[in-house]
């Protein structure tokens, strides 16, 4: 495990390309539309301040990664978002999910500043519902229509950990 920056572009697109082809349901963006992103758009995405990348390497090779997405300003940087969890294929169901989640959170516990991350997921995926629930992460809200797949809608979940309990009220 280890941050990931522009200099991981290559093995980062390669990865998220076959994640959005085998899994289009799962993600939000279309895997066709994703083919247009070359390696600067890529690069540019792992490099974005205030996001913070991760990857989960098995030697040299990228097998997984997950983004937290803080926010600026005063009003806005207790709340960070859990974004673009991808496991490779044939690394599914073997941890490498659990261990990206339990680096993200400890991770945005230290930041200090984190009191809560939010995330979204596809209605009806149980296995990611089930491993966020593991988390902790709590249903706050269900968007409906919220993507299109192959002429049919599906609802989006809203997600909710919170790292902080103090001020809860």
């Amino acid at each position: 495990m280890r941050p990931l920056g522009a200099s991981d572009a290559t093995r980062y697109r390669v990865l998220r390309l076959a994640s959005l082809r085998n899994f289009q349901l799962m993600h939000g963006p279309a895997y066709e539309d994703a083919l247009r992103q070359d390696e600067a758009w890529h690069a540019a995405r792992l490099a974005k301040a205030g996001d913070y990348w991760f990857g989960a390497f098995d030697g040299d090779e990228l097998v997984g990664t997950i983004a937290l997405r803080t926010q600026e300003g005063s009003r806005l940087r207790h709340s960070a978002s859990l974004n673009s969890l991808i496991v490779d294929s044939s690394r599914q169901s073997r941890g490498v999910g659990r261990l990206l989640i339990a680096h993200l959170v400890d991770f945005a516990r230290s930041l200090g500043t984190i009191r809560q991350i939010t995330l979204a997921l596809t209605d009806g995926n149980a296995r990611a519902e089930r491993l966020y629930e593991a988390f902790g992460f709590k249903l706050f809200g269900l968007e409906p229509d919220a993507l299109l797949h192959e002429g049919r809608y599906y609802g989006k979940q809203h997600r909710q950990l919170i790292l902080d309990h103090s001020n809860n009220e």
